[in-house]
């Protein structure tokens, strides 16, 4: 019986191919053929897996010829990557070492004595050779180790700040309303003394030891940081005190003209959504026009700012409220075009069936090839190209009258336009 859907079909195929595969396998026969006993240890006989281990060099070497990569590298890299998690999750749950699956792991560790001895001489190697060529951090990525270092401090200051110890030294109580004990806040500021001393001395700078040009205590890009820095506290004090000034009088945050109680007035608003469709349009982060790839709007900085400080529930309440209200007003809901009787402008709402599964269709699937030995009637198997079809051919030692091929194409694909 023929299937109409292609994906009917394919899963009625796989499902077939599992079951047979399987009978073959129970019954100790090559999972290809059908015929013959596989090789030990295996799933295939001699001959098939001679067939398709010519099938696999042959097919690479076409793509290779085409300048094309044997397997998608991010799929590839995906897939080690989540066959990596699924070993190292069921050994951890076996409580077997990680990294050599063998020997049981140390107590509240993940890898045995072995392996660890063995990471650890790596790390060392590379310590030693790195230390002699003058690079920091053994050859690893000097920000990357900062930032997991930096993380590390900070979880071990919280959990003695939390057990009511000196974050610097675990040991003794700090006083009242202090981080640190009185010693370590001595040793601590006496090294400060100490550094910001010599660096004058050799005319560095006393925070990233850069030259100092004239004698001065800060290089020209600390200089720089350090007054934005004080100038940016001092901003943004000033913008909060005037957004909740202009808030609580319910002007326009950005221009200070009435806004009968919203945050921005009309105006304002249009401003904001010209700014933002030429920005999209430009290809550039809407909020500070860094470029973004992938046709996002924001760049990735932004973007982790953007959720950090998100409300959605804030967000739904205020997007509840402004439907009611222009909906009360006889105004689309999603412009604010005059729009009497209906949600929706003509163009917003073409715009917004257009964006719903409505106008979706049947998609246009890729065809197949299936080749059945007419002397036989086996079924040889199904192939995405014609390529393949030939392979198959040619291992199977068959001229092309010896079989028929069916290709599962609608009759009227050749008369459709393609989908771009």
């Amino acid at each position: 019986m023929a299937y109409a859907d292609p994906a009917v079909r394919r899963a009625r195929d796989r499902e077939r191919v599992a079951k047979r595969t399987a009978a073959r396998i129970a019954a100790g026969l090559c999972a290809k053929c059908g015929r013959t006993e596989p090789l030990p240890e295996r799933r295939l006989c001699a001959p098939c897996n001679d067939k398709r281990n010519a099938a696999s060099r042959a097919r690479d070497a076409r793509l290779r010829a085409a300048g094309k990569p044997r397997r998608d590298p991010d799929k590839a890299k995906q897939f080690e990557r989540e066959r990596s998690r699924r070993l190292h999750a069921g050994r951890k749950a076996a409580g077997i070492c990680t990294k050599c699956g063998r020997a049981p792991a140390r107590p509240g560790r993940t890898t045995c004595e072995p392996c660890a001895e063995q990471h650890r001489g790596r790390d060392r190697a590379r310590h030693a050779r790195a230390k002699a060529e003058g690079i920091p951090y053994g050859g690893r990525d000097p920000e990357a180790r900062r930032r997991a270092g930096r993380k590390r401090s900070r979880r071990r200051a919280e959990a003695r700040k939390s057990a009511g110890l000196c974050i610097r030294c675990g040991t003794i109580p700090p006083e009242e309303g202090r981080a640190m004990c009185e010693p370590c806040r001595d040793d601590r500021r006496q090294a400060k003394r100490e550094r910001h001393r010599e660096r004058r001395a050799a005319g560095l700078c006393v925070k990233c030891a850069a030259p100092a040009p004239g004698g001065k205590a800060y290089c020209e890009p600390c200089a720089e940081t350090r007054s934005r820095r004080r100038n940016l506290e001092a901003k943004r004090e000033a913008d909060r005190r005037r957004y909740a000034e202009r808030r609580a009088r319910g002007d326009c945050t950005s221009c200070g003209k009435p806004a009968n109680g919203a945050a921005e007035c009309e105006a304002c608003c249009d401003a904001a959504r010209a700014r933002y469709d030429a920005r999209r349009a430009a290809g550039v982060c809407v909020k500070c026009q860094t470029p973004t790839w992938g046709g996002t709007a924001y760049c990735a900085p932004c973007a982790v700012a953007k959720e950090g400080r998100r409300d959605r529930e804030a967000e739904y309440a205020a997007r509840r409220q402004r439907y009611a209200e222009r909906r009360a007003r006889g105004r689309c809901v999603e412009c604010n075009t005059p729009s009497p009787g209906v949600a929706r402008c003509e163009p917003c709402s073409r715009k917004h069936r257009e964006s719903s599964g409505a106008f979706r269709g049947i998609p246009i699937w890729d065809p197949t090839w299936t080749v059945i030995e007419i002397a036989t009637g086996e079924e040889l198997g199904t192939y995405d190209s014609q390529a393949d079809v030939a392979l198959c051919l040619a291992f199977a030692k068959l001229s092309r009258d010896e079989v028929e091929v069916l290709c599962d194409a609608s009759p009227m694909s050749s008369l459709t336009a393609p989908p771009w």
